[in-house]
């Protein structure tokens, strides 16, 4: 009944989006939009050039392009219904990968839906996890909670972080999701601000809106 739309759809510094599909839909006659490596080489190119104070050493380029390959390849599948970004406000950082989700509303009540969306009460936790109220201009007010869990494997503490909205119409009502993860604590906690903005911008639009956002 939605359609998910993210903007600015081509750019949200420091935000790459990873394409849905090769060629990209709409883009079949673009060059860069017709595998993940011709993408993935733009994109490595324009960081260094936009994000980087210094000038990139041999191979530098290279390897960005083989990270972001990688993540073309690999991200989408996780979550095949999600849109996929990625956090790389240095082209030599590791990219922090944000998926962006439509759930299908199943019955339950509001608040009872977005604490289970956004892991508000999980028993993984080590800690209760941070629940707040978070505002969106375009969803309202949703949830946005912070946990830790301890990995099973190796005992270390990895972060999550969780935003859940429920986006109601008339009759017809969707939650949305934001969530991501990473093994370093300190690696989201840092990118928190970039993160709660990049959240603020995302909206649902109609079919009839979708031409007049511009598809990404």
């Amino acid at each position: 009944m939605s359609w998910l739309n993210i903007k600015p759809a081509m750019r949200l510094d420091p935000f790459i989006r990873i394409p849905l599909a090769w060629p990209e839909l709409g883009l079949e006659d673009v060059k860069i939009a017709q595998t993940p490596q011709a993408w993935a080489r733009a994109i490595a190119e324009e960081w260094w050039e936009d994000f980087a104070d210094e000038k990139p050493r041999s191979g530098d380029v290279d390897l960005l392009t083989d990270v972001l390959v990688m993540h073309a390849e690999r991200a989408p599948a996780i979550r095949p219904d999600a849109e996929v970004f990625l956090h790389l406000p240095h082209p030599k950082d590791i990219p922090l990968t944000v998926f962006v989700e439509l759930v299908e509303v199943e019955g339950e009540d509001r608040d009872t839906a977005l604490r289970e969306l956004a892991q508000a009460d999980a028993s993984d936790a080590i800690e209760l996890p941070v629940a707040e109220d978070f505002e969106s201009p375009h969803l309202g007010t949703g949830l946005r909670v912070l946990r830790y869990v301890q990995d099973e494997g190796s005992n270390e503490v990895h972060a999550g972080l969780r935003y859940a909205w429920r986006y109601e119409k008339g009759s017809d009502a969707v939650d949305v999701l934001i969530f991501l993860a990473h093994p370093d604590p300190g690696r989201i906690i840092r990118a928190s601000l970039d993160i709660d903005e990049f959240a603020r911008t995302i909206r649902i639009s109609s079919e009839e809106e979708k031409d007049a956002w511009g598809v990404a």
